[in-house]
């Protein structure tokens, strides 16, 4: 046997031969709706392989908790009014000598109301999809998606809705607490009663923890109030978790509570007032951070607004900046409506230094555009960060309460006294029962069929309702809230 014997080997005599060899054995790479036209061996005769499942990317049904949570309650006009018993009657006095009248005490009473809004969402199937086999049936899974967005913004307006800044959305449980204004109808005549008031509890910047649930509880009871829930975003349940972690031990009773799983995460606080149940919903988290330079406004959002004189540093003994607070800072502002926000707009053309005992005044205007600017959001860097960082959202206001002059600002200026800190949180702590809440369903998640006028069915899916707060003095708020355990 020679060289020549392997040259003409059946490897190697033709190179048809090897590319016949190597077809023979390819199944390839490619699915069956990519041979469409081409001679190939096996892949045209390949089964395509689809599981039958639908993976879920989105949020989830159970990830709507406070919604869920809410004691529901039917509605019977676009008004929905309530009755409170502010008062048994006056508590002097109470004994009388022998023989003498007693004084009459009155009991006191008052009427409230809310009004119902209306959240909608239209879906649309072509007729072809409804005729096609699938995996998943068109038109059932739209009806499906479409409750679910409902969901979304139901619980997210739970407590980011405000009337006052939306005119179309309905004012939330934060909003309704926060009971600010003059006359009867409000409990608080300034934004500095409704801070210092014993519903309110300002952590600045400080994580969650177990005296913070407790100090909430007896405040809660100084207003006669009881506590069941306390609903924050996840990343304050995390961290009120993790401040255990340090402390715990592990019981070697295999049975009863060890079971091979190391650590503890509490689901439950007790306080002195009653056990706490800790319910994190992530659509109560604070609105994100944004760049100067990559922020992008919505479809139909309003223009930018137009910055006006530089921020101003004033002396002002309600300032709340504290130690650790002040610093060079920067603001910008966004412009919004019913559809989204505009970009930001960038205020003053340096760093602002904020010291203690003072606050920043701001001043900007709409910009003529296309769609009408209803109200603003107001952003705030961190002290020492400059103006390429994050910027986070600090509060809203309308633009009537811009033009009146905002928390102490002259006409057409907007105050920053400190209040709110960027990068934080809010929470609440309260009874979750129909003495201090409920959510009243004018309609609830429903489908409305819409008449086809295409070759399409199109369909409303709607919620009709509105949050009532009776006993605000009974919800105990809490501000500033750090998302990293702090000491």
């Amino acid at each position: 046997m020679n060289l020549g014997d392997y040259q003409n080997s059946f490897l190697s005599a033709e190179s048809n031969n090897v590319m016949d060899l190597f077809k023979a054995m390819q199944a390839g790479q490619i699915t069956g709706r990519d041979t469409t036209n081409l001679s190939l061996t096996q892949e045209p005769l390949k089964m395509e392989s689809l599981e039958a499942t639908l993976k879920l990317l989105d949020y989830r049904d159970k990830d709507v908790k406070l919604h869920t949570r809410m004691p529901k309650m039917e509605a019977y006009n676009t008004v929905e009014e309530f009755l409170q018993l502010e008062s048994y009657g006056d508590r002097t006095g109470g004994f009388y000598r022998e023989g003498e009248l007693s004084d009459v005490k009155d009991s006191r009473y008052k009427r409230r109301s809310v009004t119902i809004k209306y959240i909608q969402v239209t879906g649309q199937v072509t007729i072809q999809a409804q005729m096609v086999r699938s995996w998943v049936p068109a038109m059932k899974k739209e009806i499906e998606n479409k409750a679910m967005i409902v969901k979304q913004i139901a619980d997210r307006a739970l407590t980011k809705g405000n009337s006052d800044i939306i005119p179309e959305e309905w004012d939330s449980l934060y909003k309704q607490h926060r009971s600010v204004g003059v006359g009867e109808a409000y409990l608080y005549s300034t934004e500095e009663d409704y801070f210092s008031s014993n519903t309110v509890i300002d952590l600045r910047g400080k994580s969650l923890k177990q005296e913070d649930v407790e100090t909430g509880a007896v405040n809660a009871d100084d207003n006669y109030g009881s506590v069941s829930d306390l609903f924050a975003p996840p990343s304050i349940i995390s961290a009120l978790a993790k401040d255990y972690y340090q402390d715990q031990r592990i019981l070697m009773d295999a049975n009863t509570a060890y079971k091979g799983i190391i650590g503890t995460v509490p689901k439950a606080i007790a306080t002195t007032m009653g056990d706490v149940a800790l319910m994190s919903d992530k659509f109560m988290k604070a609105d994100p951070s944004k760049k100067i330079a990559t922020a992008i406004a919505d479809t139909k959002a309003p223009a930018a607004p137009t910055a006006g004189t530089n921020p101003a540093l004033v002396s002002d003994t309600l300032a709340k900046f504290a130690t650790g607070e002040t610093g060079a800072i920067r603001y910008a502002v966004s412009a919004i409506n019913r559809f989204g926000e505009s970009a930001l707009t960038l205020l003053g053309a340096t760093d602002i230094t904020v010291t203690i005992g003072s606050a920043i005044d701001l001043n900007f205007t709409a910009t003529a555009g296309a769609y009408e600017t209803i109200a603003y959001k107001v952003y705030r860097t961190k002290p020492g960060q400059p103006y390429t960082a994050d910027f986070f959202p600090i509060f809203q206001v309308s633009a009537a309460q811009v033009a009146a002059g905002y928390d102490g600002a002259a006409a057409g200026s907007v105050r920053d006294r400190g209040r709110i800190l960027p990068d934080c949180e809010q929470a609440f702590l309260t009874e979750m029962s129909t003495d201090v809440l409920s959510m009243k369903e004018l309609a609830p998640i429903s489908k409305v069929d819409l008449a086809q006028i295409s070759m399409s069915r199109q369909f409303v899916t709607l919620y009709y309702a509105t949050p009532a707060l009776y006993a605000p003095k009974k919800f105990i708020r809490y501000y500033n809230v750090g998302k990293q355990l702090t000491t």
